[in-house]
């Protein structure tokens, strides 16, 4: 007997098209000037996108900001092909960490589960215990479309692309588009 959530990932696609977000003011800054400018995050995630097979479809820089960052992400939901996005930055509780709060306004719906499950498998890692309650990270849907908000560094990054969105962004796209 095959239960639902199996079928599910069979039917999911297995290449999916991703936008990422870099949500950092002194980097902006620095690209403003044009200054160069190091993203190990968002590099990390890019690097992670494509060595998975999936697609990097676009990628923004913006600054902590609230409608900038609501800029990023409907030009990413608007952005053909794109079936996730990723952002990195902007989950702590600094006055300029606005990324979770300015997105959360205008999904259509969050996942729960993700911010619970990305701070319980950094709780385990000695590098991090307890402080992995002081990020926001989240994830919602809008209009079909997979949202994630990971921490700014590199190591929040690779953990939450390697443990939770690689091996489920099919599966939650699959189950976006099935109610649609």
């Amino acid at each position: 007997m095959t239960h639902a959530h199996e079928s599910h990932r069979e039917m999911a696609p297995k290449k999916l098209g991703f936008y990422v977000i870099t949500v950092s003011t002194s980097r902006y800054q620095k690209m403003s000037r044009k200054e160069p400018v190091v993203d190990e995050s968002g590099d990390k995630i890019k690097e992670l996108i494509i060595s998975h097979g999936h697609e990097l479809k676009g990628y923004a820089l913006v600054p902590d900001d609230k409608v900038r960052i609501l800029k990023a992400v409907i030009d990413a939901v608007l952005t053909e092909g794109v079936d996730v996005i990723v952002s990195t930055g902007g989950t702590g509780y600094t006055p300029s960490d606005v990324t979770v709060e300015s997105v959360r306004g205008i999904l259509d719906r969050e996942v729960e589960g993700f911010g619970d499950v990305f701070r319980a498998l950094s709780l385990s890692d000695p590098k991090v215990g307890p402080a992995s309650y002081l990020t926001k990270a989240s994830a919602g849907i809008l209009r079909g479309k997979i949202i994630y908000m990971l921490p700014g560094s590199p190591d929040a990054v690779k953990l939450g692309m390697e443990k939770l969105i690689l091996p489920e962004a099919p599966h939650l796209t699959f189950l976006a588009r099935s109610s649609q």
